[in-house]
């Protein structure tokens, strides 16, 4: 398979990313335009730091002027997460050149890690049974993540754009309905794999369950309850599949 058509394979794997990915870049566009940043700071930290979780973090210590190491360390440590991602992806690109990874790592994600290295275990696990020979090389396998993670980065720009724009037409009541936006789509990253039942009940489930978890800690809240109902739906549901075994 040529590098083009590896890189289109990709984008179809990738669209379900851009589905979450337009209501929470608007979300985040609408924030951060209501934490006084503008058009072009807002363009230039998504497209420079690309996490919505860091993003988010980060609003509160710049509208509140904190020092720029505060909000360095508060966007370093939430990013710590691709570490271990980009470690794990790392075996499926032998043969590749160090430049084009160091370029390519720019838009590992949640999203874009989970999607290629799914895609290519299973691959792997395929070729171990078959033929090795067919397997994809590291440089198709880096065809396929840059089709996901390319196209996904630039739907978070584009639409941290557009949530710019949108935050104009809305008062400042809308402001509180953010809060609501981001826990459902953490954690339906945290469950992608997920499927029938226990996809939707993790997104409400989150919806529902951060009111609560806001009341208790207006910044942290959301995301402890985000995981706690996640975690609660994929122990239920490993559960059931070993029951069904």
């Amino acid at each position: 398979m040529s590098f083009i058509s590896r890189f289109r394979q990709g984008m179809k794997a990738a669209i379900p990313i851009w589905i979450a990915f337009v209501p929470s870049s608007l979300a985040w566009g609408i924030a951060a335009e209501r934490h006084g940043l503008s058009l072009d700071e807002i363009l230039l930290m998504s497209a420079w730091v690309y996490s919505g979780p860091a993003q988010f973090a980060v609003l509160g210590p710049l509208a509140a002027n904190q020092s720029a190491l505060q909000v360095l360390v508060a966007g370093f440590l939430m990013n710590l997460r691709f570490l271990p991602m980009s470690t794990a992806l790392a075996p499926f690109f032998r043969g590749v050149r160090k430049v084009p990874l160091l370029i390519s790592s720019h838009v590992v994600s949640a999203s874009s890690f989970i999607v290629p290295y799914l895609q290519f275990q299973k691959e792997a696990e395929v070729a171990a049974d078959s033929q090795p020979a067919q397997a994809p090389g590291g440089y198709g396998n880096l065809a396929f993540f840059l089709g996901v993670g390319v196209t996904s980065f630039t739907v978070w720009v584009v639409g941290t754009g557009a949530g710019f724009g949108v935050a104009l037409g809305f008062t400042s009541d809308y402001d509180e309905a953010l809060r609501f936006i981001l826990p459902g789509y953490f954690a339906g990253l945290l469950v992608v794999e997920m499927k029938g039942w226990a996809m939707p009940l993790v997104c409400l489930g989150s919806l529902i369950a951060a009111l609560p978890g806001a009341l208790a800690n207006p910044g942290w809240g959301w995301l402890f309850m985000a995981i706690a109902v996640a975690t609660l739906v994929w122990g239920v549901e490993a559960w059931t599949s070993r029951a069904s075994k």
